[in-house]
């Protein structure tokens, strides 16, 4: 039984919101008029009334009474080689017996059973056994709303590389042809033509040939030439759109300009049907499994309403409610003997505009159907937020004599949503506004500094020795120690004023309507002593201090980059003074501007120096600690500033595009490694290597993948190459269809830093991605943070519904892998198990665990 969700909707005399409902069945769908013929109708003839109807089937009718269905597969079992062939009846060429299917059956159930016997057309037929129509599965798929579907895929997705379609050349006899598609059972035939195009012969054409007894040309004279072609990326939607508009029911599909396959309009259909009775299927043993448990002689539909999680409320035609179920109860707090008698309006929120149940109302005049969210209000006046879907059931009248519904509170899902789309604009760990979101404010403070010819104080902030204290006692302390810097800079400025965190131990201030610079500078001398003192983590005193870097606008500049940039100078200078104390910007403050040049200058020496190296970290299964893979990670050893952060100099080859030829040689160096390795039977998994946003935008990464997996040896499976999260989201054709073609090599894809972005979970599914990286700032406050350890969980979860390896990275502690272990979580990498390495201390290391 499919029934429909729970809306307020106004009646017709208070305005006030009432309840609606639905259940769709295939008589809405068919068409009363049934194409037919007597047995003894000539096979030819037959075919002419198929051709002159443009319908599938014939209904075969002797004395009022169905005795067989003609269809175009049956017209291809035909031997036109053969001249008896054209004098057969229809009773000796059709299939019996007819399926017949109930008109009350419902979209549902007339799905399932399409898949279940392995049939295209059915006999619609009502309670007293008479004819109303003839369904086909096409009319199921095309009145579920399965563009959604169609969007989303591509050809490729449902094209088979394995099943080159069949062909023949343009002078092989029609017979023979037509004898070659009755064997490999095909709904159409590919024809070669001497100037290598191509054309087909399908089903519907061996009827048109038929009715026209065509027997003796050859196959190239009657197929349609040249067939109608798209890429193999066409969406689904699109494919479907150009063979309504074509009249056709086959497109050709190219691959780099060379046809590889054929697509029908059933093969559409199917794809389609094969997913959503997939979700039927599932639905339906769920509900039979709950009809054995309560042992009750009920009909079905009884037990869905009293079994399912979401809410029903059945009322009569002026809204008052006439029965509710279980679900109703424990999501809106009203009992059944409360509801029971009362209007539907009594869940009203209240938060609805009256515009808007006028568009209800529109909807269900026009479709006779509506789905949506909306907010409604419990017993106890707390509101949740429902998707519903309601429809209006008519009587034998055609008045609405009930409305039925059904919702789902989703109240839930939408706090999960806001998180993650805080969780776009704030850093996870403080709350504070990320970089992404600051620049945002940035620019409309100088756009409303502008408008009112004021000045804005814009300060950097950065930690005195974070580094160190983050090194010597953990990120874990780290972390702490960088909450409670965010909580003093909140609560020392105004609610007017913006604090973000860029990152690490970054902090910038907005100080907008400033009215002088002094003003400015007060402020800069309370954060400075504010933030200087004592800091007790985990039972131990860290003394902290902090340098301000001050840019003012206008005078500084009037772009947010600009005023950034040199706030950001000011800062370096304030360091250069021994810390702990603010520098306004002058104009003469280039000296780390002078020390980051000299640092690109020597980068652009540092390959061809050697002085670049990979350290590799490996990554282990949790279950039981085996090793899987490594992650490949790169240091710089200069010559007189000795071990370069990669977090000093990776920005410095992002911004000067270094980073290409650099990432080529991490990538060929890291496969020759891993090739090694491989040949020791010390790679079990993949080798990890972390692909900039420069490298997939700017670079041939596609060939510079396979060149280094064809120098290595390396087969591409053993190959793993990490995106970041920001660049998994970039929706561009060009990046996708990077992604698509390392993913055809055999490339493993992962997204690193998962959950520390904002990920649109629609257009994750059809990423081409194999597994998820867990952001380290999540696994290390999984003790302290209830947060971290409820996105954690909801990423595993996330990865194993959509069949994604899940890793782990930055564990440290025994609770957190204890936790991860705990929740599924397959692979896992930190210093709990090994620091990354360079290669000969980590064969010693391997050497050491294999004993």
């Amino acid at each position: 039984m499919s029934l429909s969700l729970t809306i307020p909707i106004p009646d017709t005399a208070s305005g006030e919101p009432v309840a609606v409902p639905v259940r769709r069945t295939i008589e809405q769908i068919i068409s009363p008029r049934i194409f037919s013929c007597p047995p003894d109708t000539c096979v030819v003839e037959a075919a002419r009334l198929m051709r002159e109807a443009a319908c599938g089937s014939l209904l075969v009718i002797d004395n009022t009474r169905a005795v067989g269905i003609w269809t175009e597969s049956d017209a291809l079992r035909l031997n036109f080689a053969d001249p008896a062939t054209f004098s057969l009846c229809v009773r000796d060429v059709m299939s019996w017996p007819v399926k017949t299917i109930s008109v009350e059956t419902s979209f549902n159930d007339a799905a399932v059973l399409f898949k279940r016997q392995g049939v295209r057309h059915y006999l619609v037929v009502d309670d007293q056994g008479g004819y109303r129509g003839i369904l086909s599965q096409s009319d199921i798929v095309l009145n579920q709303g399965a563009e959604f579907f169609l969007k989303l895929k591509h050809l490729d997705t449902i094209l088979d590389p394995d099943h080159r379609p069949v062909q023949v050349t343009a002078d092989v006899p029609l017979h023979e042809a037509i004898q070659r598609m009755r064997e490999q059972q095909s709904e159409a035939l590919l024809i070669r033509y001497p100037d290598d195009e191509f054309g087909i012969l399908t089903q519907r054409d061996v009827v048109r040939l038929l009715a026209d007894r065509v027997t003796h040309l050859a196959v190239g004279a009657v197929a349609s030439h040249p067939i109608i072609s798209v890429p193999k990326q066409t969406s689904l939607y699109y494919a479907r759109k150009l063979l309504a508009e074509k009249h056709i029911r086959h497109l050709g599909v190219l691959d780099r300009g060379e046809l590889v396959g054929v697509i029908s309009f059933s093969d559409i259909l199917t794809s389609i049907e094969h997913e959503y009775v997939n979700e039927l299927q599932y639905a339906l043993r769920e509900r039979d499994e709950a009809l054995q448990i309560s042992r009750q002689n009920l009909r079905m539909a009884d037990k869905v309403f009293e079994s399912t999680l979401e809410g029903i409320m059945i009322t009569d035609a002026n809204g008052v409610i006439e029965s509710v179920n279980p679900a109703f109860t424990r999501i809106t707090g009203y009992r059944k003997s409360e509801a029971v008698g009362r209007n539907a309006r009594l869940l009203s929120s209240g938060k609805q505009p009256l515009e808007f149940y006028r568009h209800l109302w529109s909807s269900l005049r026009d479709n006779g159907f509506w789905q949506g969210e909306l907010w409604n209000r419990c017993k106890n006046g707390t509101l949740f937020h429902e998707y519903l879907t309601i429809t209006g059931i008519k009587d034998e009248t055609g008045q609405y004599s009930h409305f039925a519904g059904i919702f789902t509170d989703i109240t839930q899902r939408k706090i999960a949503e806001e998180r993650l789309h805080f969780l776009a604009n704030h850093d996870p760990l403080t709350g504070l506004p990320n970089r992404t979101l600051f620049m945002e404010r940035l620019l409309l403070a100088t756009q409303r500094a502008q408008r009112e010819t004021r000045k804005i104080g814009l300060m950097f902030i950065d930690l005195d020795r974070f580094k160190y204290i983050n090194d010597t006692m953990g990120h874990a302390a780290g972390d702490k120690l960088l909450t409670v810097i965010a909580e003093r800079l909140k609560s020392s400025l105004r609610d007017s004023d913006t604090v973000a965190r860029l990152g690490g131990d970054e902090f910038t201030v907005i100080l907008e309507s400033v009215a002088d610079v002094q003003h400015v500078a007060k402020v800069a001398k309370k954060l400075v002593s504010k933030l200087n003192g004592i800091v007790k983590i985990e039972q131990q005193e860290v003394f902290v201090t902090a340098s301000i870097g001050i840019a003012i606008y206008p005078e500084d500049g009037e772009a947010p980059e600009t005023l950034l940039m040199n706030a950001d100078t000011a800062m370096y200078r304030a360091k250069e003074r021994g810390k702990n104390n603010f520098q306004f910007f002058t104009s003469d403050m280039n000296t780390s501007t002078m020390e980051r040049m000299r640092l690109e200058n020597s980068l652009h020496a540092a390959l061809a120096r050697g002085e670049l190296l990979l350290h590799y970290q490996p990554k282990l299964k949790l279950a039981d600690e085996s090793l899987f893979g490594y992650e490949a990670l790169i240091r710089w050893n200069h010559p007189q500033m000795g071990m370069v952060s990669p977090a000093q100099f990776i920005p410095i080859a992002e911004d000067s595009s270094l980073i290409v030829p650099i990432g080529d040689w991490v990538l060929h160096t890291a496969c020759s490694q891993a090739r090694i390795w491989l040949d020791q039977g010390r790679l079990p998994g993949r080798m990890a290597v972390n692909i900039s946003h420069r490298q997939l935008k700017l670079s041939n990464l596609v060939e510079s993948v396979h060149s280094a997996l064809n120098q290595s040896g390396l087969p591409a499976e053993c190959l793993e190459l990490e995106i970041t999260e920001s660049m998994a989201m970039d929706t561009t054709q060009e990046t996708l269809d990077t992604l698509v073609r390392l993913r055809e090599m055999g490339v493993h894809l992962t997204i690193d830093d998962f959950g520390t972005g904002y990920s649109s979970l629609s257009y994750l599914r059809k990423l081409p991605i194999d597994g998820l990286k867990i952001d380290r700032s999540f696994v290390a406050g999984l003790e302290q943070e209830p947060g971290d350890a409820a996105i954690t969980r909801a990423i595993i979860s996330l990865a194993n519904s959509l069949n994604l390896a899940v890793t782990a990275e930055g564990i440290e502690e025994p609770y957190q892998l204890n936790f991860l272990r705990e929740q599924g979580c397959p692979f896992g990498q930190g210093y709990w198990y090994c620091r990354p390495m360079e290669v000969a201390k980590l064969d010693d290391w391997l050497s050491a665990k294999s004993l």
